[in-house]
């Protein structure tokens, strides 16, 4: 292209010289009418060749195709970064995961409870007794202190039972999660202790279980998979040149490929910007 300018620019000045010298000739001979023919000749030529260098300006369409191979391949790179993080996250055995120290419990934990009265007002000497969940026997046995606070070491890990008792109060039985730390307080209201008010925080627990993590994990790299190929299809998309929205879409959905967290999206992103930028070149482009 910048050949094809070079040779227009040094064709237009070997023709204004060959004018010049013509109209030198001209004056020289006096004739004057022929001189404005030649004068007016050599307009049309600036105008004419105005008229060709201006849309040199703009990018011809050699350079647009470059662009939109350069966004072609930066489509490509982002994707396959996600492909490649989903493999990450696919690579892992389950069991394996489950398994690893990662997710292993404690063997033993230390647990701390307080005892209140219907006031709230701490209760002291208090008779704690731990036993497993479903069973008479008991583990452990301790009371609370002056500051109606009880420990209880080394406990499994497990669902336990607590059971609270006081003379002139009634007895609680609380199924638990042992874990470390304080425990939700227990309240107790005066009564007879041979009546025994039953409450179980198992039930109301939130959270994930290892094996629902697992899962999600392992659906997570599916969708990340899944979005890297679909941008790998939007790269050879761009490539083709066929349908721009469709491209802009695909590689808009590929974005959740989240390829190294934020690379791969980057990527993408400035992908998409090239390639909005040549949007003239798909054949459905339709200019408004």
């Amino acid at each position: 292209m910048n050949g094809g300018a070079n040779l227009t620019e040094k064709s237009f000045e070997e023709r204004r010289q060959a004018l010049r010298k013509r109209v030198q000739q001209k004056i020289e001979s006096g004739d004057s009418e022929e001189i404005e023919e030649i004068v007016v000749s050599e307009d049309t030529i600036v105008e004419d060749e105005k008229i060709i260098v201006r849309p040199m300006i703009d990018l011809d369409y050699n350079e647009k195709s470059k662009i939109r191979m350069t966004a072609a391949l930066i489509i490509l790179i982002g994707s396959i970064l996600g492909i490649i993080s989903g493999g990450i996250l696919l690579q892992g055995n389950p069991d394996d995961l489950l398994n690893s120290s990662l997710f292993n419990e404690a063997e033993t934990v230390d647990i701390t409870g307080q005892i209140l009265n219907s006031q709230g007002v701490t209760i002291n000497n208090v008779t704690i007794e731990l036993s497993e969940h479903n069973s008479n026997v008991i583990i452990q046995s301790v009371s609370t202190n002056e500051d109606g606070y009880f420990q209880i070491y080394n406990v499994k890990p497990e669902i336990m039972e607590i059971t609270v008792i006081k003379e002139e109060y009634n007895s609680i039985e609380r199924t638990f999660r042992a874990e470390d730390g304080l425990m939700s307080p227990f309240t107790m209201k005066e009564g007879n202790s041979s009546t025994i008010i039953k409450e179980d925080t198992v039930g109301n627990e939130e959270g994930w279980s290892l094996e629902a993590a697992v899962a999600l994990s392992t659906f997570l790299g599916v969708l990340t998979v899944i979005t890297g190929f679909l941008g790998v299809q939007a790269s050879v998309e761009v490539r083709r040149a066929k349908k721009y929205r469709r491209t802009q879409y695909l590689a808009g959905i590929s974005l959740f490929s989240r390829g190294l967290i934020w690379i791969g999206p980057i990527l993408i992103l400035a992908g998409m910007a090239l390639n909005s930028l040549v949007k003239e070149q798909y054949e459905d482009f339709i200019e408004e």
